[in-house]
């Protein structure tokens, strides 16, 4: 993220692959996390109840699309990476049924000795995106006491945030894995992509985003300082 070109050894520099959706779900998971900031900011003021609630449902839409998608491309970017460097009957055999997050912490170590800093806050934010995608995946209804009033409104209030809170880190979950796999791994071989603009000249940040991504782009540079 400084502009200098990190290089790190590996097994392969060039390779030949398809069938790889990682990029496409990055691309999917940032327009839908644009989305719903940009549903949210609608001025809702003047309208009338049941069309503050369809907006409140397109907004939980692109929501769950932005977690979803933002795990789905960490899934995928890991197992492609695995896959160029360890071979693919290797992975099938000993690798793809791992869990994600125990991916990201064996896989680079094996490919080229390399482990990704367990207490750092890349880390801290893939744990907390694939509980996210966990939950939406599984999701399971609740009985509720419908006579209880303050008690349903406390819950809906907690769900509410904690909803809030997993979309928000959702592409910040993977902005700060792209940013921290740059210093691990080097801008060659990241495994989702780089984000450093001397290395991705064509990339193209939606101004919505700009914040959350300046804020990524200090967290890593302060942890690697």
């Amino acid at each position: 993220m400084k502009g200098e070109p990190i290089y790190v050894e590996h097994p392969r520099d060039s390779y030949s692959r398809m069938g790889g959706l990682q990029y496409v779900y990055f691309e999917v998971a940032q327009e839908e996390y644009v989305k719903c900031l940009d549903v949210e900011a609608l001025d809702d003021s003047d309208l009338h109840e049941s069309e503050k609630t369809e907006l409140s449902y397109k907004a939980t839409g692109h929501a769950v699309k932005a977690i979803v998608f933002s795990a789905l491309c960490v899934e995928a970017s890991i197992n492609n990476y695995a896959g160029i460097h360890l071979g693919d009957s290797y992975c099938e055999n000993h690798l793809y049924s791992m869990d994600v997050i125990s991916k990201w912490v064996v896989i680079p170590k094996l490919v080229c000795g390399k482990s990704i800093d367990k207490s750092g806050p890349a880390f801290g934010a893939l744990k907390r995106l694939i509980k996210a995608r966990n939950k939406l995946v599984h999701n399971k209804s609740q009985e509720f006491d419908p006579t209880s009033i303050s008690d349903l409104g406390q819950y809906l209030e907690k769900r509410d945030k904690t909803f809030k809170d997993d979309f928000e880190s959702s592409l910040r979950a993977l902005y700060l894995m792209c940013m921290e796999m740059d210093f691990l791994l080097g801008q060659m071989h990241n495994p989702i992509r780089t984000l450093d603009k001397e290395f991705n000249p064509c990339l193209d940040m939606p101004k919505q985003v700009k914040p959350l991504f300046d804020e990524c782009k200090n967290i890593v540079l302060k942890n690697h300082s």
